[in-house]
Parts: C-alpha cells; sequence; structure tokens
C-alpha cells in the first residue's frame, strides 16, 4: 500500500428503508368493500320491531319509520360522498406508504361505525346524545379522509409534482365540507336546536360555493 485513502462511497437505496410503497390495488378493492357493506347495512335501521307489527295499523308504522328513514338517506349519500371523495383522492396518488395506509385503515374503522350511528340517533331522534354521536361520527371520518390528503399531497409526497397546487388547495378546501357542516350541527345541537341533522341537507350547496370560491382568479 502507498499509504494513500482509497475514498469509498456506499450507495443508499433512496426512501425505501424509510417508507414502503405499497400498489393502491388491495386498498381500492378493501374501501369498496367496506363502503358498500355499510351502505347497505344502513337499511337495516329501517326494520320495525316485531311488537309493533303486532300492535300497529301499517300506516302509523311508517309514519314512525319517518325520522329513521330521513337519517338514513342522509348518511347513505354522505357515505356515498365519502366514497366519491376517496375514489378521487387515489386516482390522484401513484403509490400508498405505510402511514397513508394506517390512515386510511382508521377511516374505514369509521364507516363501519355509520350505521350504528344512524341506527341510534334514529332510535333517540331527539336526544342531544344520539346526535351528537351521530354528527360526530361523520366529522371524525371527514378529517381523516382530509388529513390522507394532507399527507399524500404535502411536499408531492405520493402524488407527481406535475398535480397543480390549485387543484391540491381546491380538494383539500372541499375535504373540509362534512367535517365544517357536522361541527355546525354539533354545535347548534348542545345549544338546544331540534333537527340539527338538516344542517347535511346544505352539504351541495356548500361543497357547490366552496368550488366556486376556489376557482376564482
Amino acid at each position: 500500500m502507498s499509504g494513500k485513502w482509497i475514498p469509498i462511497v456506499i450507495f443508499n437505496k433512496p426512501d425505501e428503508t424509510k417508507s414502503v410503497l405499497i400498489g393502491k390495488n388491495r386498498l381500492e378493492s378493501l374501501t369498496d368493500g367496506i363502503f358498500a357493506f355499510a351502505m347497505t347495512l344502513l337499511v337495516t335501521s329501517l326494520i320495525l320491531p316485531r311488537s309493533a307489527i303486532v300492535t300497529e295499523t301499517s300506516g302509523i308504522a311508517l309514519a314512525r319509520l319517518l325520522p329513521d328513514f330521513y337519517h338514513y338517506i342522509i348518511a347513505f349519500f354522505v357515505l356515498a360522498a365519502f366514497w366519491v371523495g376517496h375514489h378521487e383522492q387515489l386516482s390522484k396518488i401513484h403509490h400508498l406508504d405505510r402511514n397513508l395506509l394506517f390512515l386510511n385503515i382508521i377511516g374505514l374503522f369509521f364507516v363501519t361505525l355509520v350505521p350504528f350511528s344512524t341506527s341510534f340517533i334514529g332510535d333517540y331522534s331527539n336526544d342531544v346524545i344520539a346526535t351528537v354521536v351521530f354528527e360526530l361520527n361523520l366529522l371524525i371520518l371527514g378529517l381523516i379522509f382530509t388529513i390522507q390528503w394532507y399527507y399524500a399531497t404535502r411536499k408531492y409526497r405520493l402524488v407527481s409534482t406535475e398535480y397543480p397546487e390549485s387543484d391540491i388547495r381546491r380538494r383539500m378546501n372541499h375535504q373540509f365540507v362534512i367535517p365544517a357542516i357536522s361541527l355546525f350541527g354539533i354545535v347548534i345541537t348542545i345549544l338546544g336546536f331540534d333537527n340539527s341533522t338538516m344542517v347535511y341537507m346544505a352539504s351541495p350547496l356548500v361543497a357547490y360555493a366552496v368550488d366556486r370560491y376556489a376557482k376564482k382568479p
């Protein structure tokens, strides 16, 4: 040896040791199945108890089901909106990592709770606790989907760098619609207003207004 130092360069694999990228197909299949099951299970909140079938006329029984049917409609279309939003999110994400996969699993957990919270508020339609449970379920679900989008797009972590920043912000604003409506519903419920879940009827109009605002130069 001549006594000279010989430089040795060690190459590390980029990011693979920190974040394992995962394909989307299995998550998409799991998500579709859970959303489909949850949306189907919602209809069980409309089943009459055996005692009502024996003691009541069909007209009275149908009238008793109206609050349940009303909350069924809200929960069904809110879940449908979440499914569409989740599908659009994944279409912009090229891969998953473990953190986003974990966030998705948490989100699906709250999806499976929607049939319970819908049935609960149907049984106690004028009860403050039941109403807050229903609205809190949708609030947390919306926030988790918002966090997912923020995580995936932060510094273009899991989306293409060619994806416009304006579209990222527009979708982020859109994700806040259901959480904001749910929070408003919880507040007015605690203040003593009945039928606070009617605020969800305004969600299409609010979403439209947010989109119009986001498109302004």
